[in-house]
């Protein structure tokens, strides 16, 4: 019985620190950002940069998280990590802009850009793949509501597994700030091969 509880004990928090992740990630999807850029003729190019600085900006914001030990500490802290989310955000938006496709920003297409390449698995029947072209299906609210449930359990998963971590403040710091650049930096490739492909589809089209 005393197992049982324990076991109901460690659940709980991760099932708290997971409700507000995924209620966090639907407010952000939700609204989707708008952009200050307009197509250009290399947005490859552009897209890149943006990336660059997206990453280096997600890197200062982790570095300076102080989370203390512990399910609570986590807790706290996931409004400061959702900070990182809205740049990777932004930086979807603005490379969608660049590569003039930001009407076609859907709240699938920025679910897709922002964890295809953490949460695969979670995302494999959001998008088709047709040759080189990305089809995003289009879900109910319920079904998005579900899957971001899913996403948020993932990534509180990974939280909990970085609390060893950040134990040793300068390495812990240091750590994060390492993986928010590089998770940054695959948020804006899967952004900018998605709308290259579209862009790709579109000229395709023109030339029949």
């Amino acid at each position: 019985m005393t197992e049982e509880v324990a076991k109901k004990n460690k659940k709980e928090p991760l099932k708290k620190i997971s409700e507000k992740a995924s209620g966090l990630l639907f407010e952000l999807i939700t609204d989707i950002p708008g952009s200050l850029y307009s197509p250009i003729q290399k947005p490859d190019e552009k897209a890149r940069l943006l990336t660059q600085r997206a990453a280096w900006k997600s890197a200062t914001v982790s570095t300076s998280l102080s989370i203390p030990a512990g399910f609570t500490g986590i807790l706290t802290a996931i409004p400061d990590i959702a900070a990182i989310w809205k740049i990777q955000a932004q930086l979807v938006a603005d490379i969608a802009a660049s590569y003039g496709k930001l009407a076609l920003l859907s709240r699938e297409a920025m679910i897709w850009c922002l964890f295809r390449h953490s949460a695969a698995q979670l995302l494999r029947d959001i998008a088709v793949r047709t040759g080189s072209r990305i089809v995003v299906q289009k879900l109910s609210t319920a079904a998005v509501k579900t899957l971001l449930a899913k996403v948020g359990a993932k990534v509180s998963s990974k939280l909990l597994g970085k609390t060893l971590l950040r134990a040793i403040p300068a390495v812990g710091a240091l750590g994060n700030g390492i993986y928010a650049y590089m998770d940054t930096c695959e948020v804006g490739k899967t952004a900018a091969a998605y709308f290259r492909a579209l862009s790709d589809q579109e000229n395709d089209d023109r030339s029949c």
